[in-house]
């Protein structure tokens, strides 16, 4: 595997050049390093689908009162 000298990332071969997808620049691709390059699976993803964002709920329902609180402070301060 070929990675780009400029941003690191994967080179990935297009025809006789290797090609990264971040700076769209071609390399020149050595005959000898094509054997190291082979389509395990092709991955196609539907732009409808989203990853669902999960968030935690406000804590709002187990907060207590000012009036707890206050009985609390005075009950463990006293």
């Amino acid at each position: 595997m070929k990675f780009c000298p400029d941003c690191e990332n994967i080179l990935l071969p297009k025809g006789d050049k290797l090609y990264c997808k971040i700076c769209d620049l071609y390399f020149k691709l050595d005959f000898i390093d094509k054997d190291d390059y082979v389509l395990e699976k092709i991955i196609c993803h539907n732009e409808k689908e989203f990853t669902p964002l999960i968030t935690k709920a406000p804590l709002e329902e187990d907060r207590i009162t000012d009036e707890d609180r206050k009985a609390h402070e005075d009950y463990f301060t006293s």
